[in-house]
């Protein structure tokens, strides 16, 4: 059987002369290395479980259509998702099958990754189009992906704003010297009134933030402190569903719901 990545080497093609620049610069090198070695131990098979449980506070799941079609404010148009450096993050495929998504557009800078996703998807019809900005793009059935630096976007390249984004492992992944950066771009990125959905580590004991990741530490004051300071922030909820990650591991998930203005 041909490997699945095999049969998109069309895309490599198409990426090669701007990938060897970005994929070996120092912001991007860790990952590229990872990829290639297939050390991605943060990616999982199914959909997250803060979708699972808390994806009916962003738009209506399947299982909760039937409650939620009363409200015609809950579904008065379709809902525009992003998913910051999403790697081949399943939640993508997740939120492109949902009847209230308009579109998923996910962001990341190896293009390993994008490819992956492709070739797993093959039902979501990813190809190749045309550049978007300094963006190169696969465009799919109710999916686009982007391949370029997170940091740089706004809603020019990303045709509009977004009603949810959802940070699983996003924020956690990049250096906490970079936290504010980040943030200026989510903060142009997100659509008034659009939610967050946003997924952090706290290790309770053991290793210091600065020097324990990726993923890296993010206490519930850090998040506060992180957003509750952004014009464009109404209000941060803790959720329920903390929980260790490994049996026996200092490591217990977060999940915040993050309210713009």
């Amino acid at each position: 059987m041909i490997p699945l990545l095999q049969a998109f080497t069309p895309l490599l093609t198409l990426f090669a002369m701007s990938k060897a620049v970005e994929e070996d610069s120092e912001r991007l090198a860790r990952w590229k290395s990872r990829w290639d070695d297939n050390k991605i131990g943060w990616h999982e098979a199914s959909p997250h479980e803060s979708i699972i449980n808390h994806g009916h506070l962003l738009f209506p799941t399947v299982n909760d259509h039937a409650a939620l079609t009363a409200d015609s404010s809950s579904c008065s148009k379709p809902l525009r998702v992003f998913v910051p450096l999403c790697g081949k993050s399943v939640d993508m495929a997740y939120f492109a099958k949902q009847d209230f998504v308009q579109e998923v557009v996910g962001v990341d800078g190896i293009q390993k990754a994008l490819d992956a996703f492709a070739a797993e998807h093959a039902d979501l019809n990813l190809q190749p189009a045309e550049p978007i900005g300094q963006y190169d793009q696969l465009k799919g059935e109710k999916i686009t992906l982007l391949r370029g630096d997170f940091f740089e976007m706004d809603e020019a390249d990303t045709s509009g704003r977004f009603d949810v984004i959802f940070d699983r492992a996003s924020m956690v992944a990049i250096e906490p010297s970079l936290r504010e950066d980040y943030l200026k771009t989510i903060g142009r990125l997100l659509a008034p009134g659009g939610k967050i959905l946003l997924v952090t580590i706290e290790r309770t004991s053991g290793t210091d933030e600065d020097k324990g990741g990726p993923p890296f530490s993010i206490p519930e004051a850090e998040v506060r402190r992180l957003y509750e300071a952004q014009t464009w922030v109404d209000s941060v909820s803790i959720l329920p569903g903390n929980e260790a990650r490994n049996e026996g591991s200092t490591n217990v998930s977060h999940f915040f719901l993050i309210q713009a203005t």
